[in-house]
């Protein structure tokens, strides 16, 4: 039996699994072409109106223009004196940014706006704002006078129609100004220029004013508190007979700490100390590697010169004791005399290296005795020098202080000096490098702009409204879509035609190919062959079920088979239509028990087709159908003919087509391509499935690829057409 494609609750894997995860996981290109083609008309209407849109808001929009002047910002202004030399070198990058930024808010500012309004006296009456085009009346909540408000409002219109910026890679400014009349946009530029160069200066003054007066003051009490700590230093230590030899102790002394001869002495003594106890370090390894050695593997032996050249004497006393007794008796007296002379000698080498052992170790006792007799005076003196440091805390902190006193006035007096030479140099780190000439044309409405942003808004509203169009009307629309969302077996795709009836009885149309091929998948959907009871059905009306029927019949009938189509959709019949027959007497009779089968079945007209019609439409024709009539019906009629083909009624909403199912062998679900709901064809698999119907597949029918948007990849029919010119 060919698989449904429904979920296996005996654990077998799922045989769409798979392909739906992938589709899931990645954006198929081409369904997304062929959403937007399915649109396509939405989508150019959308453009066109975005268009439509824009050239009447240009054509209709007040004309602006724009007047620029340009200044220079430098961080510092004009080098005049060397005391400021240094201070724009000193400054990062991102302290620059920090400048230029800050510039840029101080001509946003009110304090500015405020200056330009007094100065071009915007005040006084509305012909600005009449220029400006402001019709509104000033908003008062009742707090404000109304001098007030109309000063608010000109301030406004000021700072919204005023735009500062500056490139980034250059120090140059740029001021804007907008307004419908150009003179007005060149003159109202050049003033915010003016007033910022104004308020700078004045700014500058302001800040040199007061610092010298604070700084004048300042001086004045660093001075005292400067005498006052060095007067009480020179007493104290007059008191305390305390003798600083900071730079005869030593050269790096710490600013304001005083250092004594006994702290000197005692800086020396610990110097010494430290390479005593290297020196007693190194004395007393070398002699505990000494000690555990024998005589003759001591370096100090090895390289003594006298022992080398007892060595060198021995080797050859051996050597002429060796040649004797090869010739002679031990006891021969000029062997016993070379034996000798070898002893004397080793006797030699022995007791200079004894020697050289003992005075390492002498070396070693040395270096210790030193050591600790160092030690010793280092004890002694730290405690007069702890003493004499208890005595000099306060001298310190005196000195110290005085010290810090003196740092405190030196760089205030230094500060003082540099902005009092300042103070007369009247120097601006700004200059206006182009005055705003009157615009000659206008800054907005922009034509590319306005199109591109036309042509950008069309795409961003079309892509919502083809995703939204998508997700509301998400219905079956490919082979893929029944395969992995409705998890069915695809028979089939039947291309839309308007003469379906005629198009069957030809066998050479792609209608009759289509339904050829679909035979072969019905054929192979059971063990046994084609299923002898086949029912049609549809999630809703009008999806093509009847014509399916008509058309399997027609392909049946054609390999032999003897058919008899049954229609029992006894609330809406179509099949007797199909096959231009009277629809006078027919199954709901049968059913009902008022006539036989036999006396209800009429021929067709085609060829091994016969029909049993709908009949007379009955008031209950659920009840009509779920007794055993329908189940009796179609074991009889299937002794007398091969296939047996029943048109049902719609799944939703019906409970006819549920209750069929399960009387008939197979199921074939018919769907409409582009038009059924993918939920409404999912529901009624659902309600056929859980009924115990056996659904063997589905049909697309309708199908028509192109208005559906997809290309020739998408294609359910196979076509054979005889070139006749061709020779092959």
């Amino acid at each position: 039996m060919a698989t449904t494609g429904l979920t296996n609750d005996n654990g077998v894997d799922d045989p769409y699994q798979d392909n739906e995860t992938a589709e899931n996981s990645a954006i198929d290109l081409r369904e997304v072409f062929a959403a937007f083609y399915r649109s396509r008309k939405w989508i150019g209407a959308i453009f066109l109106g975005c268009l439509v849109i824009a050239f009447a808001y240009t054509l209709l929009a007040t004309r602006l223009f724009d007047g620029i002047a340009s200044i220079e910002v430098r961080q510092e202004a004009e080098k005049v004196l060397g005391t400021e030399a240094d201070r724009e070198g000193a400054a990062t990058k991102i302290d620059s940014d920090r400048f230029l930024q800050t510039q840029l808010d101080i001509i946003r500012s009110r304090s500015v706006a405020n200056s330009v309004a007094e100065s071009l006296g915007l005040y006084r009456d509305s012909k600005f704002l009449d220029a400006m085009n402001v019709t509104d009346e000033p908003k008062n909540s009742g707090v404000l006078s109304p001098d007030e408000a109309k000063r608010q409002q000109v301030l406004e219109t000021l700072e919204d129609n005023l735009s500062v910026f500056y490139t980034g890679e250059t120090r140059l400014l740029a001021i804007s100004f907008t307004s419908p009349d150009p003179r007005l946009a060149s003159k109202l530029s050049n003033a915010f220029a003016e007033s910022y160069i104004r308020n700078n200066l004045s700014r500058k003054f302001d800040s040199s004013s007061y610092a010298l007066e604070f700084l004048r003051d300042q001086l004045t009490e660093a001075q005292a508190r400067l005498e006052k700590s060095e007067q009480a230093a020179v007493d104290y230590a007059s008191r305390t007979r305390i003798v600083d030899v900071s730079n005869a102790a030593t050269g790096d002394s710490d600013v304001g700490i005083p250092k004594s001869l006994i702290t000197a002495q005692l800086v020396q003594l610990n110097t010494a100390y430290s390479q005593a106890v290297a020196d007693r370090i190194a004395a007393q390894e070398k002699w505990r590697r000494v000690s555990a050695m024998s005589i003759m593997t001591v370096p100090d032996v090895l390289s003594n010169q006298a022992v080398q050249a007892l060595i060198e004497r021995r080797a050859q006393a051996e050597a002429s004791y060796e040649e004797q007794l090869t010739n002679r008796q031990p006891d021969y007296p000029t062997v016993k005399e070379a034996k000798n002379r070898v002893g004397e000698l080793n006797e030699q080498i022995g007791a200079i290296g004894n020697n050289i052992r003992r005075s390492i170790r002498s070396e070693y006792d040395v270096a210790l005795a030193l050591e600790r007799q160092i030690a010793r005076r280092i004890d002694r003196l730290k405690t007069t020098t702890l003493s004499e440091q208890n005595e000099s805390i306060e001298l310190s902190i005196l000195r110290r202080e005085a010290n810090t006193n003196r740092l405190q006035y030196e760089s205030l007096l230094k500060r003082y000096n540099e902005l009092n030479a300042e103070a007369g140099v009247q120097s601006n780190n700004l200059a206006i490098v182009d005055r705003a000439p009157v615009p000659v044309e206008a800054s907005w409405p922009k034509w590319p702009l306005n199109i591109a942003l036309a042509i950008l808004f069309g795409g961003l509203v079309s892509t919502l409204f083809v995703v939204v169009r998508e997700q509301l009307f998400d219905v079956v629309r490919t082979g893929e879509d029944v395969q992995s969302r409705l998890r069915l077996a695809l028979l089939g795709g039947v291309p839309v035609s308007e003469t379906l009836e005629e198009d069957m009885r030809d066998p050479k149309t792609s209608v009759s190919e289509a339904f050829s091929s679909i035979r072969t998948g019905v054929a192979l959907a059971s063990d046994h062959g084609i299923p002898r009871s086949i029912m049609f059905t549809s999630t809703q009306a009008s999806e093509g079920k009847s014509s399916a029927c008509f058309a399997m019949a027609m392909s049946f009938a054609r390999l032999g088979k003897k058919v008899l189509v049954i229609d029992v959709d006894l609330r809406r019949p179509n099949a007797h239509h199909m096959f231009n027959v009277k629809n006078t007497k027919g199954a709901s009779n049968v059913l009902a028990g008022q006539i036989d089968a036999k006396d209800a079945i009429i021929a067709s007209g085609e060829n091994l087709i016969d029909i049993l019609p709908a009949g007379d439409i009955p008031p209950n024709p659920t009840e009509l159908i779920m007794g055993n009539q329908l189940e009796t019906l179609l074991d009889k009629v299937s002794e007398l003919y091969e296939i047996v083909l029943v048109d049902s009624a719609p799944v939703l909403g019906l409970a006819d087509a549920i209750i069929l199912s399960r009387q008939v062998e197979a199921t074939i679900f018919v769907i409409e391509a582009g038009r059924t709901s993918m939920k409404g064809a999912q529901g009624a698999v659902n309600r056929l499935s859980d009924g115990g119907g056996h659904v063997i597949g589905a049909i697309l029918s309708k199908l028509d690829l192109g208005s559906l948007g997809y290309g020739g990849d998408y294609t359910y029919q196979y076509e054979y057409k005889a070139h006749n010119n061709v020779t092959k």
